[in-house]
Parts: C-alpha cells; structure tokens; sequence
C-alpha cells in the first residue's frame, strides 16, 4: 500500500545526518600461537647459528676390574643455522586525512599503526610456521627463515593418500617422537584435526544438567607418551590444513636481530610515511624433538 498523497518521506528530504557508528569491526584471524609459545633470544647477525648434540644409544657396559682404559672415538657436534628475515608494512598518511575528524578512530595514524601491527605479527607466525626453506638472499633477493613445517623431518608419519586423523596415527606419530628422545608437549592443529582429535571415541564427555550444555572439547590429549595441549592454528588451516605437528616447545626459539619497531621515514611532501619492521629467524634447537603427520583428511 502506497503512503497518502504528498507525504513528505526521506527519501526526499534533505540534510539527514548520516548514522555511522564510531566502530570499526574487524574480525580477520589475528591469534599467533607459535610467536607467541616460543622463547625470544637475540640474534646478532643475518646467519643465526647454534649447535646440537646427541647421546649414543644405551649398550651393555661392564669393565674388568684393573683393566686399563681405551678411549672412545668423540663425535663433533652438528653445526645449523638459520637466516634472518625482514618483514615490513609500510603505509602513508596525507596531512589533510590525518586532520580531519574520522568516526571509529582519533588519528589515522595512530588506527593505521595498531592494524598493521596485528597483521606484521600474523606475517611472522606464517614464517615461522610455514616457510620450508631458508634463502640466504643477495642484493635483489630478500632472506627468508626455515620454518616448522621446514624443519621437521625426523619424525613423520605420512600415507600415499589422505585419510581420517585416529588416535593410532596420532599415538604412532608420538611413539617415534618419543623413540627418538623427544617429549612434545603442543599439538598444533587446524579447525579440521582439532574437531577430529574432540572426537575421538577414548576422549570423556561431561554433560553440565546445571549449564544444559554439553562440552565436546578436547584441549587436552593424555597419551600413553605424555600429556600435550592441543593449540588452534590459523596458518595450519589456511596452509597446511592436511598437516598437524607434534612440537616440543622448549626445542624451538624465535631469535630476533630486530624487535618490531616504528620508524617514520623523511617527508617528501604534504604526507607521512611510516615502516613497521621485524628481523628475526627460528631455531630448531633439535627438530627430532617433534614430529609431524601428513595427508591428513581436510
């Protein structure tokens, strides 16, 4: 039904203020559970060097009492490195946008800056998890880390073709970790594996009459070789989501050359630049300490 002849509506009127709330929703994934689980060290140069060591197996050990001693051949240690990476997010602001009365934020600059730090830090949890290969870089190539999913080659548990994630492969992946000396305690997963691992038919179910709610959450996975903390990851989904690791945190450390800082670049007319940059690189202190499997169902 029509409204009465020449009844004034909005949608002729004029000079109807505009209803922009003074929010800004941004909803985007910003969680980093590897930059934010691992121990930070310096680093002091673009080659990040450390060494690691290995215990021979266990043997029968009987000496005859009186006998003269003979030395056993030493076994050097094993030298690794990992080079650092630069990682930037530059932005400009004009003299006129940063004046003027913006709804949502106070300054530009200031909104700019807490933004582009949130995805920096999502940009180094990529490197850090995903990257498999260190690039030492030249003049017009830029270095990159090895990452995780680099790293890891020891203990892997993998299958010519996708299947369903089970508590065998799980507890088979964990076994040969721990065969080689290793204690994981994370399971790194994407929404997939981690929905998989909730429904494994060993896990408890509690049901609160109280709350009438029924948890079916597993954060916690007790094995028969230890006790890990399962941790959502975005860049596991979005990158990797048929792959899951099993990681012994205290085996791995983000060793920064350059803290994440603020720079204001020089003026070149009525605007301001500005660099947000990060140098920092990974140490796997022993990957054997961790492990990983893959072709996964997704």
């Amino acid at each position: 039904m029509a409204a009465p002849t020449n009844t004034y509506q909005t949608y002729q009127a004029k000079g109807i203020r505009e209803d922009l709330i003074d929010i800004i929703v941004n909803i985007s994934p910003t969680k980093t559970p590897v930059l934010s689980m691992t121990e930070s060290v310096r680093a002091f140069s673009t080659l990040h060097e450390w060494q690691t060591d290995a215990l021979n197996a266990p043997s029968a050990n009987a000496s005859i009492e009186g006998n003269d001693s003979s030395a056993t051949a030493v076994t050097p240690t094993t030298r690794l490195n990992n080079d650092t990476q630069i990682l930037t997010k530059n932005f400009i602001i004009s003299g006129t946008e940063e004046i003027v009365r913006k709804a949502g934020r106070a300054s530009e600059i200031g909104y700019q800056v807490q933004k582009l730090t949130k995805e920096l830090a999502t940009d180094i949890e990529y490197a850090l998890v995903i990257n498999t290969a260190a690039v030492t870089g030249a003049s017009a190539t830029a270095r990159q880390m090895e990452g995780i999913a680099g790293w890891v080659t020891t203990n892997v548990n993998s299958a010519t073709a996708n299947r369903a994630l089970t508590t065998s492969i799980l507890d088979s992946l964990l076994e040969t970790i721990w065969l080689a000396g290793g204690d994981p305690d994370v399971i790194l997963v994407g929404g997939t594996e981690k929905i998989a691992i909730a429904g494994f038919t060993s896990n408890t179910r509690y049901i609160s009459a109280e709350a009438a709610k029924v948890v079916n959450a597993v954060d916690i996975y007790q094995s028969s070789f230890g006790t890990l903390k399962t941790v959502l990851s975005h860049v596991i989904q979005n990158n990797l989501a048929n792959t899951l690791f099993c990681l012994d945190m205290s085996y791995w450390r983000k060793a920064w050359l350059r803290p994440v800082g603020l720079a204001e670049l020089a003026r070149t007319g009525d605007a301001r630049k500005f660099q947000l940059v990060a140098e920092l690189t990974l140490e796997s202190l022993n990957q054997a300490a961790s492990g990983t499997a893959t072709q996964l169902l997704n």
